[in-house]
């Protein structure tokens, strides 16, 4: 599996004029994934072929040119169909900046938000974003920049809602702040369920219809998008095993394999945009 991701052809990007986005290009990949969810909001461009993404408990056909939108921390899972190739860009759009920009757009503070309407279907040139970011990527420049922020402006406006009057269930929440109390030592659900007096599957069920996900994928999620963040900063990949938690760097490696279809020293080598223009 391991020859199989790192002969994948992805690269990561990031701009000094875009620090809110970062942008995953992927290319002729047959690799799935196992379900996962990101801290930011996630716009999916097809560019080529067809996936199948698992959402809210139902399965949507992807093609070329369709736009996806994945609201924060939403569990999902795209996988192709039929074993054959496609490709696709991946927009990781900042969740705080754009809660600031829905804050504006509102008129009142939004701390969290929803997406209503997550598809648009073979638009990805009349939304303008693509066409935006393969022109950054190739020439950075502030106009390209400002077409991109307003694109996603846009998106967010027509597509996005504050959050407001949501269930929550208590017991969830208090098991996913044990779970992220101490990162590098996280407790194991036997112990939180004896903390708390309640039976390991009745936190499993309570905690999957919280957050769409077990506890132990939770945490397995948190410690990648961790990773990142570190991997990003600079910290070598023997050190960030170490800071969160894992037992070595090959569990953070075949971790990070299963969430991202990529490694961590394929995601260590993300670089700016500004190194090939300068």
């Amino acid at each position: 599996m391991e020859s199989k991701i790192r002969d994948i052809s992805q690269d990561y990007w990031t701009s000094r004029l875009t620090p809110y986005l970062t942008v995953r290009t992927t290319r002729d990949s047959t690799q799935g994934y196992k379900a996962h969810y990101h801290p930011e909001l996630s716009i999916g461009i097809m560019l080529a072929g067809q996936t199948c993404l698992s959402l809210y408990s139902s399965n949507v056909l992807l093609n070329e040119g369709d736009v996806i939108l994945i609201e924060p921390n939403m569990v999902h899972a795209c996988n192709p169909v039929d074993n054959t190739p496609r490709s696709y860009r991946m927009l990781y759009i900042d969740n705080q900046w754009c809660c600031n920009a829905l804050s504006k757009l509102f008129g009142y503070e939004v701390k969290s938000f929803r997406v209503d309407h997550i598809l648009f279907s073979d638009q990805s040139r009349e939304l303008g974003i693509e066409n935006s970011v393969s022109m950054l990527i190739n020439h950075e420049s502030q106009h390209i920049a400002s077409s991109i922020e307003n694109s996603i402006l846009d998106l967010l406006s027509r597509c996005c809602s504050p959050s407001i009057g949501d269930n929550n269930d208590d017991l969830a929440y208090k098991v996913r702040d044990l779970l992220l109390k101490d990162i590098e030592n996280a407790p194991q659900l036997e112990a939180i369920a004896n903390q708390l007096r309640y039976s390991q599957e009745t936190l499993i069920r309570k905690f999957k219809r919280q957050f769409g996900i077990t506890p132990k994928s939770f945490l397995s999620n948190y410690r990648v998008e961790k990773a990142k963040v570190l991997l990003k900063g600079g910290m070598e990949i023997t050190d960030v095993a170490n800071e969160l938690g894992f037992f070595d760097q090959s569990q953070l490696h075949r971790t990070f394999v299963s969430y991202t279809a990529s490694t961590p020293g394929q995601y260590q080598l993300i670089k700016s945009i500004i190194d090939n223009n300068d």
